[in-house]
């Protein structure tokens, strides 16, 4: 049954993603196969993390940079790359100011652990995965399209 984003969904995305980020470690496109990814709940909008995952030997700090990006980016609605370049005057005392938050599609994504600008890439093929995997949930066997249910979770 779909149920809309859900923490299983999230680790279906990110087990699809994880291979990606070990390749652009392995050409050298990004300095290391190591991060951490928050995603925020969408139905609270309130900085509650929905679901987290991480690669590599990471860091007690990557974790936190990452809850504070998606906090950043969820609160001003802009993903943190573009928040310091196009609208820093809505940062506040107390934000982080590396890259790496986005918001895409009613989600709010940060990694953290690599360079700010392939952190906000890993976060992209996370959303993007996301958004495949729940699509093809939605119009599968057991979608509503499949159902024929008029609500989610019926």
């Amino acid at each position: 049954m779909f149920t809309g984003l859900t923490p299983e969904l999230c680790a279906q995305a990110w087990d699809l993603v994880r291979p990606a980020i070990f390749r652009a470690a392995d050409t050298r496109v990004i300095r290391g196969a190591v991060g951490d990814l928050v995603v925020l709940d969408p139905a609270r909008r309130d900085g509650t993390v929905l679901w987290t995952g991480s690669i590599g030997d990471t860091e007690t700090k990557t974790y936190g940079y990452a809850v504070a990006k998606a906090k950043v980016a969820e609160r001003t609605g802009v993903d943190t790359s573009r928040l310091r370049t196009d609208q820093p005057h809505l940062y506040t005392a107390g934000d982080i100011v590396y890259p790496g938050g986005i918001v895409r599609h009613g989600l709010v994504v940060a990694f953290s652990g690599v360079e700010g600008e392939a952190d906000e890439m890993i976060a992209e093929w996370f959303v993007s995965a996301v958004r495949g995997v729940a699509r093809l949930a939605f119009a599968g066997p057991h979608g509503p399209d499949a159902r024929g249910i008029r609500h989610i979770g019926e």
